[in-house]
């Protein structure tokens, strides 16, 4: 027994010996606890510790934070910036006028690396994503987001998301982005526009009128716009006048932009038309050049990016590399600045350029024209993006034959498929064009940013059919978006943001026919049948963005309800 007492003790003993080293050892170990990274989508709900907020069921899935009070907080522990972020996305909705949040590194009142303002939302689970800049933000830190503004509840949050910067070996700001295509063409007579007159809205100067001057297929939604232009269209069916937007208005294109950050659009690909060599100032090229600086301002104001992409049809084929050369150096550079700006897009630390129309057999160029003018660009340090034909690979159909060394010179490929192909022709697109596009561009080193768009028709300025490529209340531009996901494709172009004319736009519409006219054909968001809310088509692109950065989970059917 005495033996067995004693065994024991000993054995107490060691163990407590054992204990003892490993507290000690533990106590001088370095920490384990792995960071989180930054850069991933972050439900709000998941803090490590808050103060004076509560959780409540979202309407888009888990819980958000809700009851945010000015002065309350919620803290994340060992968040990875990495090497540095430039911006981060908040997922917000507020019933009242919001408030701000603001990212502070350490402590409650540590660094301040960046403000978001949370605009009012229209309810409390009316969402929207915004957006705000990151400065000094890299290595590993206890992340505080503090929530300010004014008296009672200001919003609530879902999630956040931070965006790295631009670095070189293919970060930048078009790769991995989803970007649109803005006209900003638009022009009405007052507007102060040099035009003086409608633009674009009509197939002469004069106001759109139901006796055949009307040129734009999609009506649009005005019922945000602080500047609008009586036209000679009959009152909408809900009894307001017949009013148009203005592109010249500053205040219409931050309204564009505002949108595009509202709805989680990267930035947009400003389209420039008729560029000359000659200087000599007309009434068309001082309105273009108006509204490109407005575009900038806008992008600046709304931390959205664009770049300019110069669509050649209807050059003179004489001079058309020459002309492009001097509008991009004289205008583009020397007067307006525009890739001066810190809204202007960089892609591997290079300013961006597209050139739009290259290789169509019904646009101007040879193709040593085309590679002289894509090799001037490269030699100046700046990223080209070509707006290609459908069968640039093959080299026929709308495609000339001879163009395939100058589409392998390009930076980023981006072929067009507008009006080539309606719902049951979105799976033959895939398996003839988008796949092998991809391989060849990822064998040739050349980055890929497919075209997709929410339906197409153009009867009011051609006279062929309505609703020609019908929207499917969704489920076609959906489709597109899933095929290139699918393939493992994170770049999308969407075409377009404002092309009203033919019917393209994804900016908010006329939901039926109680917000168009009531003596002239219009193209409604309901065409199928189906009732879809003003912004449903920002909303799904939205979505669509989400689903190319991998923040949403790829489904057959999109997730983005219909009202």
């Amino acid at each position: 027994m005495l033996n067995f007492v004693q065994k024991n003790k000993r054995l107490l003993a060691f163990a407590s010996a054992a204990l003892l080293i490993l507290t000690v050892c533990i106590s001088f170990a370095p920490s384990v606890v792995s960071a989180a990274s930054a850069f991933n989508q972050t439900a709000a709900s998941s803090y490590n510790s808050q103060s004076g907020i509560q959780l409540e069921n979202s309407t888009e899935g888990g819980q958000n934070v809700a009851f945010i009070d000015n002065g309350d907080y919620i803290v994340f522990n060992n968040v990875d910036f990495g090497s540095g972020a430039n911006s981060i996305d908040v997922r917000v909705a507020s019933n009242n006028s919001g408030g701000n949040i603001e990212v502070r590194l350490d402590s409650l009142n540590g660094t301040l690396v960046g403000t978001v303002a949370v605009p009012g939302t229209g309810g409390w689970q009316s969402w929207v994503t915004k957006s705000g800049a990151i400065s000094g933000a890299s290595g590993v830190h206890t992340l505080y987001l503090k929530f300010t503004g004014g008296s009672g509840n200001l919003f609530n949050l879902l999630w956040f998301k931070f965006n790295a910067g631009s670095t070189g070996g293919g970060g930048g700001d078009v790769v991995g982005k989803l970007y649109a295509g803005y006209q900003g063409w638009f022009n009405a007579a007052g507007d102060g526009s040099p035009n003086g007159g409608w633009v674009h809205w009509s197939k002469n100067s004069s106001a759109p009128s139901a006796s055949g001057n009307v040129n734009f297929e999609l009506y649009p939604d005005l019922r945000e716009y602080s500047k609008l232009y009586q036209t000679s269209l009959a009152n909408l069916g809900n009894g307001t006048p017949a009013k148009l937007f203005s592109s010249y208005d500053q205040e219409t294109v931050n309204k564009h932009f505002e949108w595009m950050q509202s709805y989680n659009i990267d930035g947009a690909a400003l389209q420039r038309f008729g560029a000359e060599e000659s200087d000599t100032p007309n009434n068309w090229k001082t309105n273009r050049d108006s509204v490109a600086v407005k575009v900038k301002n806008a992008a600046e104001f709304y931390n959205r990016k664009f770049y300019v992409m110069y669509d050649i049809t209807g050059m003179n084929a004489s001079n058309w590399v020459n002309a492009v050369k001097h509008d991009w150096t004289t205008n583009i550079v020397n007067n307006m600045h525009l890739p001066s700006s810190s809204a202007y897009a960089k892609q591997n630390g290079k300013t961006v350029v597209c050139i739009w129309g290259i290789g169509f057999t019904d646009r101007p160029g040879t193709a040593a024209e085309a590679a002289d003018l894509i090799s001037w660009f490269k030699n100046q340090g700046i990223y080209v993006i070509g707006g290609v034909p459908t069968y640039w690979r093959t080299g026929n159909n709308d495609s000339r034959s001879d163009f395939l060394n100058v589409y392998k010179s390009l930076d980023m490929i981006s072929p067009w498929s507008v009006g080539r192909f309606g719902m049951d022709g979105v799976d033959n697109f895939k398996n003839n064009q988008l796949q092998p596009d991809l391989t060849f561009t990822q064998q040739n080193g050349i980055d890929y940013q497919p075209v997709m768009s929410p339906g197409f028709a153009w009867s009011n300025m051609t006279g062929q059919q309505k609703n020609q490529i019908p929207r499917a209340h969704g489920d076609y531009m959906w489709k597109q978006a899933y095929n290139i996901k699918s393939l493992g494709i994170n770049t999308g172009y969407v075409a377009m943001f404002d092309e009203y004319d033919e019917g393209t736009a994804i900016a908010k519409a006329a939901e039926n026919n109680s917000m168009i006219p009531t003596n002239q054909y219009f193209l409604t968001l309901d065409a199928d049948g189906v009732a879809v809310s003003a912004d449903f088509y920002l909303r799904l692109s939205g979505d669509i963005n989400r689903l190319l950065k991998g923040q949403i989970p790829l489904t057959v059917n999109h997730p983005t309800s219909h009202q």
